[in-house]
Protein backbone atom coordinates (compact mmCIF):
# COMPACT_ATOMS: atom_id res chain seq x y z
CA UNK A 1 0.00 0.00 0.00
CA UNK A 2 1.49 3.64 -0.88
CA UNK A 3 3.01 5.17 1.93
CA UNK A 4 0.04 7.96 3.17
CA UNK A 5 0.68 11.99 3.32
CA UNK A 6 1.50 13.72 5.91
CA UNK A 7 -1.45 14.87 6.83
CA UNK A 8 -3.12 11.67 7.14
CA UNK A 9 -0.27 10.60 9.46
CA UNK A 10 -0.51 12.88 12.00
CA UNK A 11 -4.08 12.60 12.17
CA UNK A 12 -3.31 8.67 12.27
CA UNK A 13 -0.93 9.24 15.03
CA UNK A 14 -3.58 10.71 17.59
CA UNK A 15 -6.48 8.69 16.34
CA UNK A 16 -7.22 6.90 19.60
CA UNK A 17 -9.15 4.87 17.83
CA UNK A 18 -6.73 3.49 14.96
CA UNK A 19 -4.21 3.39 17.88
CA UNK A 20 -5.93 0.79 19.70
CA UNK A 21 -4.61 -2.59 19.29
CA UNK A 22 -8.03 -4.46 20.65
CA UNK A 23 -10.00 -2.44 17.67
CA UNK A 24 -9.94 -4.54 14.22
CA UNK A 25 -7.53 -2.39 11.35
CA UNK A 26 -10.65 -1.52 8.97
CA UNK A 27 -7.83 -1.31 6.50
CA UNK A 28 -6.86 -5.37 6.61
CA UNK A 29 -10.74 -6.12 6.93
CA UNK A 30 -11.52 -4.23 3.81
CA UNK A 31 -8.56 -6.55 1.95
CA UNK A 32 -9.95 -9.67 2.75
CA UNK A 33 -13.23 -8.73 1.92
CA UNK A 34 -12.02 -8.04 -1.36
CA UNK A 35 -9.90 -11.11 -1.51
CA UNK A 36 -11.15 -13.98 0.16
CA UNK A 37 -14.28 -15.74 -1.16
CA UNK A 38 -17.50 -13.80 -1.12
CA UNK A 39 -19.63 -14.23 2.00
CA UNK A 40 -23.15 -13.29 1.41
CA UNK A 41 -24.83 -12.02 4.51
CA UNK A 42 -27.35 -8.71 5.90
CA UNK A 43 -25.09 -8.19 8.94
CA UNK A 44 -21.39 -7.88 9.29
CA UNK A 45 -18.85 -9.19 11.82
CA UNK A 46 -18.78 -7.53 15.10
CA UNK A 47 -15.18 -6.64 14.80
CA UNK A 48 -16.24 -4.70 11.13
CA UNK A 49 -17.63 -1.46 10.80
CA UNK A 50 -19.45 -0.26 7.53
CA UNK A 51 -18.19 2.57 5.88
CA UNK A 52 -20.45 4.97 6.83
CA UNK A 53 -19.71 4.52 10.26
CA UNK A 54 -15.81 4.93 9.61
CA UNK A 55 -17.09 8.20 8.02
CA UNK A 56 -18.75 9.54 10.68
CA UNK A 57 -16.37 8.48 13.08
CA UNK A 58 -13.75 10.47 11.28
CA UNK A 59 -15.80 13.56 10.69
CA UNK A 60 -16.20 13.52 14.68
CA UNK A 61 -12.50 12.91 15.10
CA UNK A 62 -11.65 16.25 12.67
CA UNK A 63 -14.14 18.59 15.00
CA UNK A 64 -12.75 17.72 17.68
CA UNK A 65 -9.10 18.62 16.83
CA UNK A 66 -10.05 21.23 14.91
CA UNK A 67 -11.46 23.08 18.33
CA UNK A 68 -7.94 21.01 20.21
CA UNK A 69 -6.04 23.52 17.33
CA UNK A 70 -8.10 26.81 17.79
CA UNK A 71 -7.75 26.71 21.73
CA UNK A 72 -4.48 26.26 21.76
CA UNK A 73 -4.40 29.46 19.05
CA UNK A 74 -6.80 31.49 21.66
CA UNK A 75 -4.84 30.53 24.61
CA UNK A 76 -1.09 32.27 22.59
CA UNK A 77 -3.28 34.97 21.45
CA UNK A 78 -4.60 35.97 24.98
CA UNK A 79 -0.82 35.48 26.32
CA UNK A 80 0.44 37.94 24.02
CA UNK A 81 -1.67 40.22 24.43
CA UNK A 82 -2.68 40.93 28.05
CA UNK A 83 0.96 41.24 29.01
CA UNK A 84 1.77 40.64 32.29
CA UNK A 85 -0.08 39.12 34.77
CA UNK A 86 -1.08 39.27 38.80
CA UNK A 87 -2.54 37.21 40.47
CA UNK A 88 -4.48 38.57 43.88
CA UNK A 89 -2.84 38.61 47.01
CA UNK A 90 -3.70 35.44 49.02
CA UNK A 91 -3.50 36.11 52.89
CA UNK A 92 0.40 35.37 54.79
CA UNK A 93 1.73 35.25 51.73
CA UNK A 94 3.44 37.67 48.76
CA UNK A 95 2.80 36.39 45.54
CA UNK A 96 4.62 38.06 42.45
CA UNK A 97 3.64 37.08 38.77
CA UNK A 98 5.88 38.21 35.67
CA UNK A 99 4.82 37.37 32.06
CA UNK A 100 7.23 37.57 29.68
CA UNK A 101 6.56 37.60 25.56
CA UNK A 102 8.70 36.28 22.95
CA UNK A 103 8.35 37.11 19.19
CA UNK A 104 7.11 33.57 18.22
CA UNK A 105 4.20 34.72 20.79
CA UNK A 106 5.02 32.26 23.37
CA UNK A 107 4.29 32.93 26.99
CA UNK A 108 5.94 32.32 29.96
CA UNK A 109 5.03 32.81 33.11
CA UNK A 110 6.71 32.65 36.82
CA UNK A 111 5.63 33.12 40.23
CA UNK A 112 7.53 33.41 43.33
CA UNK A 113 5.82 33.25 46.99
CA UNK A 114 7.47 34.66 49.93
CA UNK A 115 5.76 33.69 53.39
CA UNK A 116 5.01 37.05 55.38
CA UNK A 117 7.04 37.08 58.75
CA UNK A 118 5.75 34.89 62.00
CA UNK A 119 3.81 37.57 64.17
CA UNK A 120 6.40 38.36 67.54
CA UNK A 121 4.11 38.96 70.77
CA UNK A 122 4.12 42.25 71.70
CA UNK A 123 4.34 43.19 75.72
CA UNK A 124 1.11 44.50 76.94
CA UNK A 125 -0.52 47.67 76.29
CA UNK A 126 0.24 50.49 78.46
CA UNK A 127 -2.33 52.69 79.47
CA UNK A 128 -3.75 55.36 77.22
CA UNK A 129 -2.82 58.87 76.86
CA UNK A 130 -5.45 61.55 78.57
CA UNK A 131 -7.38 62.54 75.58
CA UNK A 132 -9.87 65.20 74.94
CA UNK A 133 -9.69 69.00 76.48
CA UNK A 134 -7.98 70.31 78.82
CA UNK A 135 -9.61 72.04 81.42
CA UNK A 136 -9.92 75.46 80.98
CA UNK A 137 -9.30 76.09 84.69
CA UNK A 138 -6.55 77.17 87.04
CA UNK A 139 -6.01 73.47 87.96
CA UNK A 140 -4.26 73.22 84.59
CA UNK A 141 -2.35 76.02 85.16
CA UNK A 142 1.96 75.34 85.64
CA UNK A 143 4.40 78.12 86.45
CA UNK A 144 7.85 77.81 84.77
CA UNK A 145 8.97 79.86 87.56
CA UNK A 146 8.05 79.48 91.12
CA UNK A 147 7.16 82.82 92.38
CA UNK A 148 4.07 82.31 90.24
CA UNK A 149 2.43 80.07 92.57
CA UNK A 150 2.24 82.98 94.89
CA UNK A 151 0.16 84.91 92.02
CA UNK A 152 -1.82 82.57 90.95
CA UNK A 153 -4.33 82.44 93.97
CA UNK A 154 -4.99 86.18 93.00
CA UNK A 155 -5.21 85.51 89.08
CA UNK A 156 -8.55 85.08 87.33
CA UNK A 157 -8.87 82.69 84.19
CA UNK A 158 -10.20 85.26 81.26
CA UNK A 159 -10.78 82.53 78.49
CA UNK A 160 -9.23 79.53 76.91
CA UNK A 161 -8.96 79.64 72.93
CA UNK A 162 -6.66 77.98 70.54
CA UNK A 163 -3.89 76.23 72.61
CA UNK A 164 -4.24 79.25 74.69
CA UNK A 165 -5.09 80.49 77.99
CA UNK A 166 -5.50 84.30 79.16
CA UNK A 167 -5.91 84.77 83.27
CA UNK A 168 -6.82 88.32 84.32
CA UNK A 169 -4.30 89.80 86.83
CA UNK A 170 -4.94 93.30 89.49
CA UNK A 171 -2.57 95.84 89.90
CA UNK A 172 -0.46 95.31 92.48
CA UNK A 173 -0.06 97.98 95.61
CA UNK A 174 -4.23 97.04 96.34
CA UNK A 175 -5.69 99.19 93.50
CA UNK A 176 -9.13 97.89 92.25
CA UNK A 177 -7.79 98.11 89.30
CA UNK A 178 -8.87 94.26 87.69
CA UNK A 179 -7.66 93.72 84.43
CA UNK A 180 -5.06 95.60 84.07
CA UNK A 181 -2.79 93.30 82.41
CA UNK A 182 -3.47 89.35 81.49
CA UNK A 183 -0.72 86.57 82.06
CA UNK A 184 -0.50 84.02 78.66
CA UNK A 185 -0.17 80.58 79.49
CA UNK A 186 0.58 78.22 76.78
CA UNK A 187 -1.04 74.51 76.23
CA UNK A 188 1.87 71.93 76.33
CA UNK A 189 2.03 68.34 77.43
CA UNK A 190 -2.19 69.02 78.53
CA UNK A 191 -1.05 71.91 81.08
CA UNK A 192 -1.51 75.59 80.15
CA UNK A 193 2.13 76.80 80.89
CA UNK A 194 3.21 80.25 81.89
CA UNK A 195 6.38 81.29 81.42
CA UNK A 196 7.69 84.54 82.52
CA UNK A 197 10.68 84.89 80.25
CA UNK A 198 8.82 84.37 76.95
CA UNK A 199 7.66 87.63 74.66
CA UNK A 200 4.02 86.38 74.65
CA UNK A 201 4.03 85.45 78.68
CA UNK A 202 1.65 88.68 79.51
CA UNK A 203 -0.59 91.34 77.63
CA UNK A 204 -1.41 94.97 78.79
CA UNK A 205 -4.99 95.14 80.11
CA UNK A 206 -7.72 97.35 78.59
CA UNK A 207 -7.21 100.11 80.80
CA UNK A 208 -3.25 100.25 79.72
CA UNK A 209 -4.49 99.57 75.98
CA UNK A 210 -6.64 102.45 75.63
CA UNK A 211 -3.76 104.94 77.07
CA UNK A 212 -1.31 104.10 74.28
CA UNK A 213 -0.11 107.02 72.69
CA UNK A 214 0.77 105.64 69.03
CA UNK A 215 -2.68 107.08 67.55
CA UNK A 216 -4.22 103.36 67.70
CA UNK A 217 -7.88 102.78 69.37
CA UNK A 218 -7.41 100.33 72.25
CA UNK A 219 -8.47 97.28 70.12
CA UNK A 220 -5.52 97.98 67.51
CA UNK A 221 -3.07 98.40 70.14
CA UNK A 222 -4.30 94.91 71.54
CA UNK A 223 -4.16 93.49 67.87
CA UNK A 224 -1.04 94.95 67.76
CA UNK A 225 0.14 93.23 70.69
CA UNK A 226 -1.32 90.16 69.81
CA UNK A 227 0.72 90.13 66.84
CA UNK A 228 4.21 90.87 67.62
CA UNK A 229 4.27 88.85 70.29
CA UNK A 230 3.34 85.46 68.54
CA UNK A 231 -0.46 84.84 69.46
CA UNK A 232 -2.79 84.32 66.50
CA UNK A 233 -4.64 87.81 66.16
CA UNK A 234 -7.68 85.70 65.46
CA UNK A 235 -7.90 84.67 69.19
CA UNK A 236 -7.63 88.00 70.75
CA UNK A 237 -11.77 88.61 71.25
CA UNK A 238 -12.16 85.04 72.44
CA UNK A 239 -9.22 85.55 75.07
CA UNK A 240 -8.98 88.97 76.12
CA UNK A 241 -12.90 90.19 74.61
CA UNK A 242 -13.03 94.02 74.20
CA UNK A 243 -13.38 97.32 76.29
CA UNK A 244 -16.60 97.46 78.25
CA UNK A 245 -19.63 98.43 75.53
CA UNK A 246 -20.08 102.65 75.85
CA UNK A 247 -16.64 102.89 77.81
CA UNK A 248 -14.62 105.14 76.17
CA UNK A 249 -12.37 103.03 74.86
CA UNK A 250 -15.11 101.78 73.12
CA UNK A 251 -15.82 104.75 71.19
CA UNK A 252 -11.77 105.27 70.33
CA UNK A 253 -11.12 107.55 73.11
CA UNK A 254 -8.53 107.63 74.95
CA UNK A 255 -7.86 109.14 78.53
CA UNK A 256 -4.44 111.10 79.50
CA UNK A 257 -3.87 111.47 83.52
CA UNK A 258 -1.01 113.35 85.38
CA UNK A 259 -0.57 113.11 89.05
CA UNK A 260 0.45 116.96 90.51
CA UNK A 261 0.73 117.43 94.25
CA UNK A 262 -2.38 116.88 95.85
CA UNK A 263 -4.53 116.72 92.19
CA UNK A 264 -4.78 114.53 89.52
CA UNK A 265 -5.32 116.24 86.16
CA UNK A 266 -7.32 114.64 83.12
CA UNK A 267 -8.59 114.52 80.13
CA UNK A 268 -10.31 112.41 77.11
CA UNK A 269 -8.59 113.19 73.29
CA UNK A 270 -9.39 110.97 69.87
CA UNK A 271 -7.26 107.75 69.45
CA UNK A 272 -5.89 108.86 66.34
CA UNK A 273 -4.72 112.04 68.44
CA UNK A 274 -0.94 111.94 69.88
CA UNK A 275 0.91 113.24 73.38
CA UNK A 276 3.86 115.34 72.42
CA UNK A 277 5.58 115.18 75.58
CA UNK A 278 5.89 117.82 78.24
CA UNK A 279 5.75 121.75 76.98
CA UNK A 280 6.00 124.59 78.50
CA UNK A 281 3.25 127.35 78.27
CA UNK A 282 3.85 130.69 78.15
CA UNK A 283 4.19 132.56 81.52
CA UNK A 284 3.88 128.95 83.17
CA UNK A 285 6.90 128.05 84.63
CA UNK A 286 8.38 125.73 87.54
CA UNK A 287 5.69 123.00 86.54
CA UNK A 288 5.21 120.34 84.20
CA UNK A 289 2.81 120.12 81.46
CA UNK A 290 1.99 118.21 77.91
CA UNK A 291 1.22 119.28 74.17
CA UNK A 292 -1.05 117.55 72.27
CA UNK A 293 -1.10 117.28 68.24
CA UNK A 294 -4.18 115.95 66.35
CA UNK A 295 -4.27 113.59 63.95
CA UNK A 296 -2.16 115.42 61.07
CA UNK A 297 0.47 116.05 63.79
CA UNK A 298 -0.64 119.87 64.40
CA UNK A 299 -0.47 121.21 67.89
CA UNK A 300 -3.30 122.10 69.17
CA UNK A 301 -3.19 122.41 72.70
CA UNK A 302 -1.12 122.34 75.88
CA UNK A 303 -1.99 121.06 79.12
CA UNK A 304 0.53 123.14 81.78
CA UNK A 305 0.29 124.26 85.58
CA UNK A 306 3.11 126.08 87.99
CA UNK A 307 3.59 129.57 87.92
CA UNK A 308 2.16 132.46 86.07
CA UNK A 309 2.60 135.90 85.53
CA UNK A 310 0.68 138.75 85.46
CA UNK A 311 -0.35 139.57 82.37
CA UNK A 312 -3.52 142.02 83.15
CA UNK A 313 -0.70 145.02 83.62
CA UNK A 314 2.31 144.05 81.57
CA UNK A 315 3.37 143.22 78.30
CA UNK A 316 0.48 145.48 77.00
CA UNK A 317 1.32 147.50 73.90
CA UNK A 318 -2.16 148.87 73.22
CA UNK A 319 -5.70 148.12 73.95
CA UNK A 320 -8.00 146.30 71.22
CA UNK A 321 -11.63 145.11 70.58
CA UNK A 322 -12.28 141.89 71.61
CA UNK A 323 -15.24 139.41 71.19
CA UNK A 324 -16.27 136.05 72.88
CA UNK A 325 -17.79 133.48 70.14
CA UNK A 326 -18.26 130.86 72.52
CA UNK A 327 -18.52 130.32 75.70
CA UNK A 328 -19.00 126.94 78.33
CA UNK A 329 -19.02 127.25 82.09
CA UNK A 330 -16.63 124.56 83.76
CA UNK A 331 -17.93 125.01 87.45
CA UNK A 332 -16.17 121.93 88.05
CA UNK A 333 -12.32 123.48 87.98
CA UNK A 334 -11.03 124.40 91.65
CA UNK A 335 -10.00 128.11 91.95
CA UNK A 336 -8.14 129.62 94.90
CA UNK A 337 -10.91 131.47 96.83
CA UNK A 338 -8.67 133.90 98.13
CA UNK A 339 -7.78 135.56 94.85
CA UNK A 340 -9.33 138.93 93.45
CA UNK A 341 -11.24 139.56 90.79
CA UNK A 342 -11.61 135.96 89.73
CA UNK A 343 -14.85 134.26 87.98
CA UNK A 344 -16.19 131.05 87.60
CA UNK A 345 -13.87 128.42 85.42
CA UNK A 346 -15.05 128.22 81.93
CA UNK A 347 -13.98 127.50 78.02
CA UNK A 348 -13.96 130.46 76.17
CA UNK A 349 -13.20 131.26 72.20
CA UNK A 350 -12.06 134.85 71.66
CA UNK A 351 -11.05 136.70 68.93
CA UNK A 352 -9.36 140.41 68.73
CA UNK A 353 -9.34 142.69 66.84
CA UNK A 354 -6.40 145.35 65.44
CA UNK A 355 -4.43 144.01 68.48
CA UNK A 356 -0.46 145.42 68.45
CA UNK A 357 2.09 143.49 66.59
CA UNK A 358 -0.36 140.44 65.66
CA UNK A 359 0.27 139.56 62.77
CA UNK A 360 -2.95 139.46 61.27
CA UNK A 361 -6.15 141.50 61.40
CA UNK A 362 -7.60 139.04 63.18
CA UNK A 363 -5.74 136.30 66.33
CA UNK A 364 -8.22 133.94 67.87
CA UNK A 365 -7.31 131.81 71.96
CA UNK A 366 -9.03 128.99 72.78
CA UNK A 367 -8.69 127.60 76.09
CA UNK A 368 -10.13 127.68 80.20
CA UNK A 369 -9.78 130.87 81.61
CA UNK A 370 -11.32 132.50 85.22
CA UNK A 371 -9.70 135.99 84.67
CA UNK A 372 -11.19 138.91 84.14
CA UNK A 373 -9.81 140.52 80.69
CA UNK A 374 -11.61 143.73 80.40
CA UNK A 375 -14.27 146.33 80.48
CA UNK A 376 -16.46 147.34 77.44
CA UNK A 377 -14.95 144.61 74.71
CA UNK A 378 -11.69 146.09 75.13
CA UNK A 379 -8.61 144.54 75.90
CA UNK A 380 -4.96 144.22 76.19
CA UNK A 381 -4.35 140.73 76.64
CA UNK A 382 -6.32 138.01 77.04
CA UNK A 383 -5.21 135.33 79.32
CA UNK A 384 -6.39 131.71 79.45
CA UNK A 385 -5.23 130.36 82.99
CA UNK A 386 -7.06 129.50 86.10
CA UNK A 387 -5.75 130.11 89.41
CA UNK A 388 -5.61 127.56 91.38
CA UNK A 389 -5.77 126.56 95.14
CA UNK A 390 -2.74 126.18 97.46
CA UNK A 391 -0.23 124.06 95.49
CA UNK A 392 -1.81 123.64 92.17
CA UNK A 393 -1.56 127.45 91.61
CA UNK A 394 -2.05 128.14 88.51
CA UNK A 395 -3.01 125.75 85.26
CA UNK A 396 -3.30 126.14 81.80
CA UNK A 397 -5.49 123.90 79.01
CA UNK A 398 -4.91 126.12 75.68
CA UNK A 399 -4.15 126.53 72.46
CA UNK A 400 -1.57 128.93 73.57
CA UNK A 401 -1.62 132.11 75.88
CA UNK A 402 -1.56 134.15 76.50
CA UNK A 403 -3.65 136.14 73.53
CA UNK A 404 -2.85 139.75 72.33
CA UNK A 405 0.92 139.70 71.33
CA UNK A 406 2.51 138.98 67.88
CA UNK A 407 3.68 135.09 68.72
CA UNK A 408 0.34 134.61 71.17
CA UNK A 409 -2.29 132.46 69.49
CA UNK A 410 -2.54 129.70 66.94
CA UNK A 411 -5.73 130.92 64.62
CA UNK A 412 -5.68 134.11 62.50
CA UNK A 413 -8.38 135.08 60.41
CA UNK A 414 -8.82 137.55 57.84
CA UNK A 415 -12.22 138.95 59.53
CA UNK A 416 -14.49 138.85 62.41
CA UNK A 417 -16.83 136.64 60.16
CA UNK A 418 -14.00 134.21 59.25
CA UNK A 419 -12.96 133.29 63.16
CA UNK A 420 -16.91 132.73 63.49
CA UNK A 421 -17.41 129.96 61.12
CA UNK A 422 -14.26 128.35 62.35
CA UNK A 423 -16.67 127.19 65.22
CA UNK A 424 -18.84 125.08 62.88
CA UNK A 425 -15.83 122.83 61.88
CA UNK A 426 -15.30 119.22 62.76
CA UNK A 427 -11.48 120.12 63.85
CA UNK A 428 -13.18 123.56 66.20
CA UNK A 429 -15.82 121.06 68.04
CA UNK A 430 -13.43 118.26 68.60
CA UNK A 431 -10.72 120.66 69.78
CA UNK A 432 -13.59 121.96 72.54
CA UNK A 433 -14.71 118.54 73.41
CA UNK A 434 -11.19 117.84 74.50
CA UNK A 435 -10.66 121.21 76.26
CA UNK A 436 -13.74 121.35 78.21
CA UNK A 437 -13.49 117.49 79.05
CA UNK A 438 -10.77 118.69 81.69
CA UNK A 439 -11.31 117.09 85.24
CA UNK A 440 -9.31 118.64 88.28
CA UNK A 441 -9.94 115.90 91.25
CA UNK A 442 -7.86 116.44 94.98
CA UNK A 443 -6.48 113.40 96.13
CA UNK A 444 -5.13 112.53 99.28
Amino acid sequence: MPEMDPIKNMISAIDPVHNDPSVPDGEAALRRILTEPAEFSDSLPHNVFSLADRKRRRTRLAGVLTLAAAAVTAGVLVATNLGSLTTAPVPAATVTTTATTSPTASATVSASVTPSATPTPTAAASVPAATGPVACTKDSVAGVQSWFADQLPTAQVAACAGDWMALSMKVSGGQTDAGSWFWMAKLTDRKYVIDADQPWANMPGWDQAAANNERLTAEQYMDGQFASKGIPVELRKALVGTPAPGSLAARGIKTYEYWSTGYKLAFNYPAAWQLAGTAESNALSNGEGTSLTDSAGKEVARLAFGDTNDWTTSGCLNNAPYKVLDSQPMAGLPVDPAAPAQGTPRFAYVAMTSAANDGGPVQAGIGITNRIAGQDGIGCVLDFAVQGPDSLKFYSFADRRPLGGATWGLYKFQTMDDALAFTRTQAYKDLKTVITSLTVTKVS
